[in-house]
């Protein structure tokens, strides 16, 4: 039963993301950091806030030009990065997660997001508080659609300005038979960085409860990845498992990520270690973000 939930519990954390919760509502502001403003008549003005206030809002671009927005015109606001040579550089809205799994980074609260992996696993999930998201989905193959759901709150317990740390579960059901039980697997996940290079380390324990009969592993699974934005668009990252239980594989895998506006796309190639080592899976991933942007 053990090794039954450790491939498990490793098959769900490669192809579902625990990756939902929120933040606060306005994110940390860097040294170099600017925000876009978009308008209502199509416009985009960059510069830095100097003065805001529940009718309008002073905005002092880029440019050097100081600019007084009516807020009623104002369609949405995000920090940006402002680089060397005033290039400015659309953040990753999307540094919840590496490839698959959660980092301990969360979304602000009230923004959404719409995944499909491989295209036949979407998951959506919103911040329901600042510190709260549920999310979750069902497969879209034979025999899945609404009959295999899973869930995947989290809930973020310390943040400080380089340090984000969060714990969570991603739960399965198979609905036909759903007061049965459930499997999954429970973690806690620590990010140390910015979101252009961070470094991500997690644990997690599969667990089994089967009619009131629970049974969880007490041998963890431990993951490390890392993140690093290479140019305006292109971020690489990289998503590693290891297990203590011998008799399982771990997985190394590495890629980049496509950061648009909305919309965000991650192409990266896996490869099983250990006893049953293999090479390559290919993994494709989009991703839309919606709601709130500060």
């Amino acid at each position: 039963m053990r090794r039954a939930l450790w491939f498990l519990g490793l098959a769900c954390l490669l192809v579902l993301p625990a990756r939902s919760a929120a933040q606060e509502a306005t994110p940390r502001v860097q040294a170099d950091s600017v925000t876009e403003v978009r308008l209502r008549d199509g416009s985009v003005l960059v510069g830095r806030i100097e003065r805001e206030t529940d009718a309008t809002i002073v905005l002092m671009t880029v440019g050097g030009v100081r600019t007084e927005i009516p807020r009623a015109q104002v369609i949405s606001m995000r920090r940006v990065t402002l680089r060397p040579g005033g290039q400015v550089w659309p953040d990753d809205e999307n540094v919840s997660r590496l490839f698959f799994t959660s980092t301990g980074r969360s979304l602000p609260r009230g923004q959404g997001y719409v995944s499909a992996y491989w295209v036949l696993f979407p998951f959506i999930g919103y911040g329901v508080t600042d510190r709260f998201t549920i999310a979750g989905g069902t497969p879209i193959v034979p025999g899945g659609i609404g009959e295999i759901v899973y869930l995947a709150p989290k809930f973020k317990i310390f943040d400080a300005e380089r340090v984000d740390v969060s714990v969570g579960t991603l739960s399965f059901w198979y609905t036909p038979e759903a007061d049965r039980g459930n499997l999954g697997i429970l973690y806690g996940v620590g990010t140390y960085g910015t979101s252009d290079a961070a470094v991500t380390f997690g644990a997690g324990w599969f667990y089994a409860n089967v009619e009131d009969d629970l049974e969880t592993s007490n041998e963890p699974v431990f993951m490390l990845g890392g993140e690093r934005r290479v140019s305006r668009r292109v971020k690489l990252i990289t998503e590693n498992w290891f297990a203590v239980n011998p008799g399982v594989s771990g997985l190394l895998s590495g890629g980049f990520r496509f950061v648009g506006d909305r919309l965000s796309a991650d192409f990266a190639f896996a490869g099983a270690t250990g006893v049953e080592a293999a090479c390559c899976l290919p993994m494709v991933n989009f991703v839309w973000t919606f709601g709130s942007r500060r």
